[in-house]
């Protein structure tokens, strides 16, 4: 509660879950603190719904090499992940 009442007004936070937000109330043990808690993120905010298979599936292949690219200062600013080859059947 204190991390959203601090940012509250102050700037943007962005929160993800795999929880729909009907389903906070749940979690939140709370009550007072789950009302207060939604009514700051949901007051002005944007809800990107994201629907798709996941991520971890094990039918998706498997990392073979991780690459840092480098920012104008010469500083990694991310890395860029190569897939690895199909496996052969």
């Amino acid at each position: 509660m204190e991390i959203v009442e601090d940012r509250y007004g102050a700037g943007s936070t962005l929160i993800t879950s795999q929880l729909p937000v009907d389903a906070w109330h749940d979690v939140i043990d709370e009550p007072t603190f789950a009302d207060a808690i939604l009514d700051r993120l949901v007051h002005n905010a944007y809800r990107l719904a994201l629907d798709g298979p996941p991520m971890r599936d094990p039918k998706t292949s498997k990392i073979e090499t991780v690459t840092p690219i480098v920012d104008a200062d010469g500083g990694a600013a991310a890395t860029a992940m190569k897939p690895a080859k199909a496996a052969k059947a």
